[in-house]
């Protein structure tokens, strides 16, 4: 969760938040995480449209849900003991379980009802209920200047007609001058270079492109600068990773089970950051890159095959929750992604400021649920060493089989408990079914109990009852009734329809059971008749390794009886998808009784280099499907059937609908059209954020109607054209941007002038930025001269020694378990798409800087650098040391400042070596100490990790003064900010 959520905790404790105070985080949360749970699961028994309000409880307005029932308040913010919403689907009170009769809320469903409690229950639903439209469909909705076509306007006339260098200039001096003020002056040459060099490629200036710059006195020195850096590998790196945030990319589902049972790992996920490298460098057109994106698959004109992975901004989201889940991620990061809008509110009820009624919502979902992700990913990528091919086919063959071993241990074990009680089994598995009459609940308890049953075996079994398959279908029969049992009994027998396994259709020959009872003995005696086969059969599946092999001795009628209630395929089958398929239909109480190795293989398809590489895809249906309108997003409340089309404000008002297999490459089509209003201006709003801090609208995954004016629309609409004409060239956008007067002014600031525009809105100034992480930690590699410039490949672990030199934007994301340093320094969050970073300032930030081994060795680093090392004295030295890390010459009192600071550390360097020398000592001794006597109950280990904590001196020397001098300079604002 977002450090925004729980600032506001405390507050919410007292009083829940009204929809106008909530932030876009907080209403993102309630419709993408809580509306969804309470439409599902509580609306049917607790709403004004179901009718009902099942003790005195109404859940589908705010109003309501802080009222509560008769028992007292359903939710009470900031406090999760006094919830009784949380204390009913945690089930912690056997009177007091929603929703009821055993169906539990999933984990996921529960942590995100707690998390909301816990932010203070921040609820946009106002008021009652209502099925009529709202506000968002208003005509005022529709008449939103983001829904208005892009027009190109006239350059607008300036009265400092010499401060213009670009049509961009024009636009923002026009509002400067209309408050009666004037632009900051340019910044020099060392500020600008760094700041291009940061904004293109997110890495410092080398000196000595600084002093190629600096002695290049030609008009088009920095026309120079900008071609350099735009052509340069580092530029798709830089601003991939700016698109990587908007895609929500990780490496992982977000769902990491500790069991190894589930596949939580994307094997697969770098290729689709590669791609978006790759199309970057490329400056593929915009509106290609959204086609190739949405349906790749689609187009017969693809330069590579490796432009597959572009499919892969589908399919790295998050993989918590339903098939409804995965495909609100869906519509959600396409509609945020590439139009600025938050369609996904839209789920449960018409979008209550947009206009986006709910039928748009489902149109879409119908384009989404009719794509699937193949078993099989095509290949994009052959390996040609064996060796490397061998070693991988190897090591994944030996973790499949003990796969294999534990499976059939498994299903033999519980196959034969089930054979050697089926009767009580069945029964206790019909009796406990969700709509049985508490007495029958009951007598399934005590039978459990009584003989000693396994729980989650009996509850596989209801499933397996309810689907009546060939062999429990006759069971099926007598419990629906219709007919009388003996007339059941014959017609099983007859088997005319031959949907029933003959066996069972045998064993009710010439039987007349009067009650369901004498059904289940007739079933358990069967199950006794074949049991002394189920071990050969086991180990005759084991055995068959080839896929035509087939087990002999046994009848297709036998197999099926052998394997129930869990079934037992062919090991030839088994590879590790299927296999993990399969368990995962398992009761989790069962699937977790022992540690599979799924994850081991996928780890292992992530690190090798002996296995193709494979693209993330989707594919279409063979029969492509529209979606039911979800009633409150209630997904067994079906409302009516609605076609796929594009949104029916984007599209005139009256939305063709989809006819090309699911509708992806037509959804592309007219997302990336000129016609659209929002895609050009999205992107560019964007780019303009990334280059000044801000964008011309502060919230660029939102220019709906909640969306502030643009400070500039006419800048804004005239980028958008010029980006259109130019072939949705990104690289061409950047150079007119950067070009401007405007890119160029220095950062001095005029008192009078924050009076009049504190926030710096007009561009008056340039705005001080701050790095984000990748930048800094990034730089701190250039410093030390030891970054790995290479591009593309599997990802790399950033937050574990020994550290890695590779940059930043190939490092593995666990959108499960992110690491502290990347949230410490505010990285996006990867569960949603995410455009524009928070920026803070911790003390842990400072911290690392001052701590980490990485920082320390790069201190180390840039004093070890040539130029530094052959410095003829130490105030060339310091001069180097600032043109290293700072990208420019030390003032004076910087000069003075370097050396004072070196000389104190110097004096103090012989008490800090003989301090160093002492704890080593010290440390050696007592470690020694500890193997005679434990150090008072201590392991060694233990021991070891004691004494390291008093100091940094433990097997690592202390820092020189002037490596001390270079760290402190590292946590200098000028090493972290952009000016």
């Amino acid at each position: 969760m977002r450090t925004p959520f729980i600032c506001l905790a405390g507050i919410a404790a007292t009083a829940s938040l009204h929809a106008a105070e909530l932030t876009k985080d907080q209403t993102d949360f309630f419709e993408k995480k809580v509306r969804p749970i309470l439409a599902e699961n509580c609306y049917k028994c607790h709403s004004t449209e179901s009718g009902k309000s099942k003790g005195g409880l109404l859940l589908d307005t705010r109003e309501a849900t802080l009222k509560g029932g008769e028992n007292g308040p359903a939710v009470k913010p900031g406090d999760l003991a006094k919830s009784l919403l949380i204390t009913a689907v945690n089930y912690k009170d056997k009177d007091l379980q929603m929703p009821p009769k055993g169906d539990k809320l999933s984990d996921a469903q529960i942590a995100a009802l707690t998390e909301w409690v816990k932010m203070g229950a921040p609820d946009p639903r106002i008021g009652a209920a209502t099925g009529g439209k709202l506000s968002g469909l208003t005509d005022k909705a529709r008449q939103h200047w983001a829904y208005k076509p892009v027009v190109k306007p006239a350059i607008p006339a300036v009265k400092n007609r010499a401060w213009c260098i670009t049509p961009v200039d024009a636009f923002v001096l026009q509002k400067i001058e209309e408050k009666g003020m004037a632009p900051s002056p340019l910044a020099d040459k060392e500020t600008l270079l760094r700041r291009a060099t940061y904004d293109l490629t997110g890495l410092p200036p080398s000196p000595t492109e600084v002093a190629d710059f600096l002695k290049d006195q030609t008009p088009n020195a920095f026309v120079k600068v900008v071609d350099r850096l735009l052509a340069s590998p580092s530029y798709g790196e830089r601003w991939g990773r700016f698109w990587l945030d908007t895609a929500r990319y990780a490496d992982t589902t977000g769902d990491r089970n500790t069991n190894d049972n589930k596949d939580y790992r994307f094997p697969y996920a770098w290729t689709y950051r590669d791609y978006v490298i790759r199309s970057f460098n490329d400056d593929k057109p915009y509106d290609r890159f959204i086609v190739e994106q949405l349906a790749a698959d689609k187009l017969t004109d693809l330069k590579s095959p490796a432009d597959l992975a572009a499919l892969g901004f589908l399919t790295v989201g998050q993989r918590i929750g339903s098939e409804n889940d995965i495909i609100n991620d869906r519509i959600d990061v396409v509609s945020k992604g590439f139009l600025g809008l938050t369609v996904a509110c839209a789920r449960c009820h018409d979008h209550m400021f947009d206009p986006i009624p709910t039928k748009d919502y489902y149109a879409l979902h119908g384009i989404f649920a009719s794509v699937v992700e193949p078993k099989d990913k095509p290949v994009i990528v052959q390996v040609n060493n064996k060796a490397l091919i061998n070693e991988f086919s190897q090591k994944v063959a030996v973790l499949e089989q003990q796969d294999r071993d534990l499976y059939y241990k498994m299903v033999d074990d519980l196959n034969w408990n089930f054979r050697q009680k089926a009767s009580d089994y069945i029964l206790a598995a019909y009796y406990g079914r969700g709509n049985a009459p508490e007495d029958q609940q009951k007598k399934s308890v005590d039978l459990r109990t009584s003989e000693k049953l396994d729980g989650p075996l009996a509850r596989h079994l209801e499933t397996r009852l309810r689907k009546g398959d060939s062999v429990f279908l006759p069971f099926k029969r007598f419990v629906d009734g219709g007919d009388s049992m003996k007339a059941i009994a014959a017609s099983v027998a007859a088997n005319k329809d031959k949907k029933i396994n003959p066996l069972v259709a045998a064993a009710f020959h010439d039987m007349t059971p009067n009650n369901l009872e004498e059904v289940v003995d007739i079933y358990a005696k069967l199950f006794a008749s074949v049991d002394g086969k189920g071990k050969e059969f086991v180990k005759a599946a084991t055995a068959a390794k080839g896929k035509d092999d087939k087990i002999t001795g046994f009848d297709a009628a036998e197999m099926e009886l052998l394997s129930e209630p869990f079934g037992v395929s062919l090991a030839a089958t088994l590879d590790t998808n299927t296999l993990r398929n399969e368990t995962n239909t398992w009761p989790l109480l069962i699937r977790n009784r022992s540690t599979w190795l799924f994850a081991k293989v996928n780890e292992l398809q992530l690190t090798s280099g002996g296995n193709d590489v494979r693209a993330m895809v989707v594919n279409d249906l063979p029969t492509p499907k529209d979606s039911n309108v979800f009633i409150r997003g209630q997904a067994d409340v079906k409302g009516p059937v609605v076609p796929r089309h594009f949104l029916e404000i984007l599209s005139g008002g009256k939305p063709t609908s989809f006819k090309q297999g699911s509708g992806r490459y037509e959804l592309a089509q007219a997302i990336a059209s000129t016609k659209n209003p929002l895609t050009a201006r999205v992107i560019v709003n964007r780019v303009w954020m990334h280059h000044f801090g801000e964008g011309f609208v502060r919230t660029p995954d939102d220019l709906g109607t909640q969306s502030e004016a643009p400070t500039h629309p006419e800048l804004l609409d005239y980028l958008s054209s010029y980006f259109m004409e130019q072939g949705w060239s990104l690289k061409k956008l950047h150079k007119l941007i950067m070009l401007s007067k405007v890119y160029q002014e220095s950062s001095y600031t005029v008192p009078a002038y924050e009076n009049i525009d504190p926030f710096n809105r007009l561009l008056w100034r340039a705005n001080v930025r701050k790095l984000e992480f990748e930048a800094v930690r990034d730089s701190l590699l250039v410093f030390s001269g030891r970054l790995d410039s290479t591009l593309g490949g599997q990802p790399v672990n950033l937050a574990d020694e020994p550290y890695t030199y590779r940059r930043s934007v190939y490092g593995y994301i666990d959108r499960g378990n992110l690491p502290e340093v990347m949230a410490h320094f505010d990285f996006s969050n990867p569960d949603m798409p995410n455009s524009k970073r928070a920026s803070t300032v911790v003390p842990q930030q400072a911290l690392f800087l001052m701590n980490s081994p990485m920082s320390i060795d790069v201190a180390r680093r840039i004093i070890a650098r040539p130029e530094v090392v052959n410095s003829r004295d130490n105030l060339n030295r310091i001069f180097n040391i600032y043109r290293i890390m700072f990208q420019r010459a030390p003032k004076p009192t910087e000069i003075q400042m370097g050396l004072e600071f070196v000389g104190k550390e110097m004096k103090e360097e012989p008490q800090v070596l003989a301090a160093a020398k002492e704890i080593t000592e010290r440390a050696t001794k007592s470690v020694a100490e500890s193997e005679k006597n434990s150090m008072k109950g201590m392991g060694r280990n233990e021991a070891v990790r004691t004494i390291s904590n008093v100091g940094d001196y433990v097997e690592r020397k202390p820092l020189t003064p002037w490596e001390t001098y270079a760290q402190t300079l590292l946590l200098s604002n000028e090493a972290a900010y952009v000016n």
